[in-house]
């Protein structure tokens, strides 16, 4: 997935990210792949980008069909490109502007699981209406969070969590939607090897885009559900329609994880430094998964 990082505003003095009265009310919207762009190595980020989304993609959607529906849901929604953008923020603007960036995430989630939610939701209508209707929904919605900014931490949390919650819920009591256990999938590396080159093309085709379109399309682009995409595209072709959508639905759940690894970043980049926080942050995310697990194996 690719993640936008809203800067609303924002003015950075000795990369420091800080707030005015004037800045909010006259917003500027900054992203993440802007501020890459600006730092000369978003060709870098885009072929990160395209590795690390080949071999994630492929991964995870396998290890899925290995351990069933539950749990595969879980594992495909931990932090992957997210990862590498705040690594280069942090390497490009420094570790101050990169953790107050981190706190802009949960409007980005929100409008990614809404478009999770109307895939699953339409897909048995077919894949080319589940398509078009998840990505209908995402360009309208990531519009309108670019034209109608919200400043307050507390109210994009809150905004995250109705669309999360409210989706998990109606997809387990309002749908006819239930796991589905694993299956017996042989191992072909020629298969893995496809899945990635897929997965990765999409990605790193994101990724580009968002550096080259003008400034008022890039966050569009750059908000692109690219991996989770790729992901529910692969599984429905390699394991059906009900393996897809009971994946699907754990996504919305799990994924919060993103906005643990977020407010991680936030809070252990300024304290332990990159490296240090990105690998507690990232053990904050896997950690904050675990608790799932046995929910998940209450889900129908």
């Amino acid at each position: 997935m690719v993640y936008p990082i809203i800067l609303l505003g924002a003015e950075r003095e000795n990369n420091l990210c800080t707030w005015n009265e004037d800045s909010l009310s006259n917003p500027e919207i900054s992203f993440i792949t802007t501020t890459i762009m600006s730092s000369g190595s978003f060709p870098i980020e885009a072929v990160l980008a395209f590795i690390i989304a080949g071999i994630w993609v492929s991964g995870t959607t396998y290890l899925a069909e290995k351990i069933g529906s539950r749990r595969g849901g879980l594992i495909t929604n931990l932090p992957s490109n997210i990862v590498i953008s705040f690594l280069f923020i942090a390497l490009s603007k420094g570790i101050p502007f990169t953790a107050e960036a981190a706190r802009a995430v949960p409007i980005g989630m929100a409008v990614t699981t809404l478009f999770i939610i109307v895939f699953i939701v339409v897909l048995p209508s077919g894949l080319s209406a589940a398509v078009a209707s998840s990505l209908a929904v995402w360009v309208v919605f990531s519009i309108v969070a670019s034209m109608f900014p919200i400043h307050h931490l507390g109210i994009s949390l809150l905004i995250y969590l109705c669309v999360s919650l409210g989706g998990f819920l109606y997809l387990e009591y309002g749908t006819s939607i239930k796991s589905v256990p694993k299956k017996p999938v042989a191992f072909h590396i020629e298969n893995l090897c496809i899945r990635a080159l897929f997965a990765g093309t999409i990605v790193g085709s994101v990724v580009l885009l968002a550096q080259i379109l003008p400034a008022h399309v890039t966050g569009i682009v750059a908000s692109f559900p690219a991996v989770t995409l790729s992901s529910l595209l692969i599984l429905y072709y390699t394991q059906g329609k009900e393996f897809t959508r009971a994946v699907g639905k754990l996504l919305v759940l799990s994924s919060s994880n993103i906005i643990v690894y977020a407010f991680g970043v936030a809070v252990f980049y300024p304290l332990l430094g990159i490296v240090g926080g990105t690998i507690v942050s990232f053990l904050c995310a896997f950690l904050w998964v675990t608790v799932f697990i046995p929910l998940s194996n209450r889900i129908k």
